[in-house]
């Protein structure tokens, strides 16, 4: 097979902590379409001299994701004849070069976005980091309005909120009608409509039906511990059969019956304190303010209540 049949006809470039994981899996349970293993981020760090990266935790990433051509590739050659070949990485929206690499590519290919607010995103983002125990140090919450803080030094905090300064290349460069923009609140609570939306906007059967009550990777701190060591996504458990079992995680993953009742298990075993609405008024005055009315001219959208 040549190495054009086997690049992606569709790419999700995020935003993170705004859905995509649950797209991921939404997408996959459709018959006429094949997802790639999420998060490969090939466009975003193919052409990337790891050496560049100061942050441990940018060189941690870099290496557990898919950087040769070869093996990006290799994610798609399960596709079955007539299926579509997606994939979802959220680094693409953030990542200066990613568009030029898909341009590069696959210049037809179709692309998603989720919008998240950006304030409720950075949220979202920080008690992610609490549930997997990794805040950077100095990683505090009110440190988002020191520019010199780790909070605007890694791509996936601050910066990846800058929508319309991300998005616009995509627009230029792309043709508009290849682009879908979903808002995270739709997708939250609309679920059912805005995946038929994007069923419809790949050109697959859109009354296909698919598990969307299950909510994946949501964001929050952990109430107990001895539930998260057993069913927890970094859990030994799963950690166990990822690494000696891939067959029976990989069945375990594609079934939604098992992914309702474990993911159902994480989401109540999880908390996530309210967010303080003086810190949110703050962070949209002092840094997405500007951005966000660029971005309702770009996308043609009434975006006052984010303001």
């Amino acid at each position: 097979m040549d190495q054009q049949a086997l690049l992606p006809d569709f790419v999700v470039i995020g935003a993170g902590k705004s859905g995509t994981t649950s797209l991921h899996e939404y997408l996959n349970q459709h018959p006429k379409i094949f997802m790639g293993s999420k998060e490969p981020n090939f466009f975003a760090y193919e052409t990337l001299d790891p050496e560049t990266l100061t942050d441990p935790t940018d060189r941690e990433h870099y290496y557990q994701s898919v950087y040769k051509l070869e093996d990006y590739l290799n994610l798609f050659k399960e596709a079955k004849p007539g299926q579509l070949k997606g994939e979802v990485s959220n680094t693409y929206i953030s990542n200066t070069g990613a568009w030029e690499r898909i341009l590069h590519y696959v210049p037809d290919a179709k692309l998603i976005a989720i919008l998240r607010h950006p304030a409720e995103r950075i949220f979202s983002r920080y008690f992610h980091l609490v549930r997997e125990n990794e805040i950077p140090e100095g990683g505090d919450l009110n440190e988002v309005f020191n520019k010199d803080s780790i909070w605007w030094r890694r791509p996936d905090l601050v910066n990846e909120g800058f929508y319309y300064r991300q998005l616009k290349p995509y627009f230029e460069n792309f043709d508009p009608k290849n682009i879908k923009i979903f808002l995270y609140e739709d997708f939250i609570h609309k679920t059912d409509e805005v995946v038929k939306e994007a069923f419809t906007f790949l050109g697959v059967d859109p009354e296909v039906k698919v598990g969307t009550d299950v909510v994946y990777n949501k964001s929050g701190k952990v109430k107990n511990k001895s539930v998260d060591a057993i069913v927890g996504q970094e859990s030994g458990p799963i950690r166990f059969m990822k690494k000696y079992l891939p067959g029976l995680h990989k069945s375990l993953k594609e079934s939604v019956a098992v992914q309702r009742w474990l993911n159902s298990v994480r989401n109540k075993n999880l908390e996530k304190p309210e967010f303080d609405p003086v810190l949110r008024k703050r962070i949209i005055k002092e840094i997405y303010r500007e951005d966000i009315t660029q971005l309702q001219e770009l996308l043609q959208r009434d975006l006052k209540h984010w303001l």
